[in-house]
């Protein structure tokens, strides 16, 4: 293949295709109309005698080669990315860029304020633009470039994003001090799945999934409430004998009512930690404006958990 004979802008294309696995999707991130785009995907085939994406249904999928594809891709896209904004840096005192974060209702109160006060402090004119929701939510966010950084606990993440982790946190269950459950605060396995539970949505969910795993065990709890986001939940326990499970740092940062009793969710097996991710796409990965903002992060993050 002679590389002169091929319009390299093709390849952004072609990232925002995959990434997208949508005509309509990619033309709007690109700012150009959806003809022009489906015209893109048709020299792209030709080049790789493939037809790259494949219709199947309502929606478009990946071929096997459009897939192997991926990887190399957004790594050249990234190394474009670097080799043209060498020598420019990044001054984040003179900066006015907008940052885009995804991540929970919790964490805007969680680790957003100690994030900010970094920006303010080293950052005055960058703005933080931020968007919530759940970890589904927030990884498709990252691959349409609708954001640049997600945070949160993330069980599972697709092809060509990236992660560090920020720190842990557990699992814990919540009642109110007046519970009748309660024998020397705490409640029993029994009294545990006997009780009435306000459970988080599996959208917003913390990455471990309990009632999977009761099931498996043979075990039920039954869920009076469901909720979007861990916020609602300690209102919702004080002075019922509802119960709910929680997070220990989160509830200290929020002050939750000092009328509930934390303790170890009473489950007869080991409840894992909560692993705290930021999570980036791979076409940011040498941005050395993205760069600055994970550092931030990790340094914002790492102050509040100690906290």
């Amino acid at each position: 293949m002679n590389l002169s004979s091929i319009d390299l802008n093709l390849l952004k294309v072609l990232d925002a295709l995959l990434s997208t696995q949508s005509v309509s999707k990619a033309a709007d991130r690109l700012n150009v109309t959806q003809s022009a785009a489906s015209h893109a995907l048709k020299r792209l085939r030709d080049i790789f005698q493939d037809p790259l994406l494949v219709r199947d249904g309502a929606s478009m999928v990946a071929t096997a080669k459009a897939l192997a594809l991926r990887d190399p891709l957004e790594h050249a896209m990234a190394q474009c990315h670097a080799l043209l904004t060498t020598g420019s840096g990044f001054d984040p005192a003179h900066s006015s860029q907008v940052f885009r974060l995804a991540m929970s209702d919790a964490m805007t109160i969680e680790g957003l304020p100690q994030i900010v006060q970094i920006v303010r402090r080293e950052a005055p004119n960058v703005d933080i633009l931020v968007q919530t929701g759940g970890p589904v939510h927030s990884c498709r966010l990252l691959l349409e470039d609708q954001a640049d950084l997600a945070l949160g606990v993330f069980p599972s993440l697709p092809s060509g994003l990236r992660s560090k982790e920020l720190y842990r946190d557990q699992l814990v269950c919540i009642a109110d001090r007046s519970n009748p459950r309660l024998r020397k605060g705490r409640l029993s396995l029994k009294a545990f799945l006997e009780s009435p539970h306000v459970t988080v949505t599996p959208s917003s969910d913390s990455g471990i999934q309990l009632d999977e795993i009761l099931r498996s065990m043979g075990l039920h709890r039954r869920i009076v409430a469901s909720v979007p986001h861990y916020l609602a939940v300690p209102s919702l326990i004080e002075g019922t004998d509802l119960i709910a499970h929680s997070r220990h740092k989160l509830l200290d940062v929020f002050k939750a009512a000092t009328d509930l009793v934390q303790m170890p969710v009473p489950v007869p097996f080991e409840v894992p930690d909560l692993v705290f991710l930021q999570v980036w796409h791979a076409r940011k990965e040498l941005d050395r404006a993205q760069v600055w903002l994970r550092q931030t992060v990790d340094r914002a993050l790492h102050t509040a958990s100690k906290r």
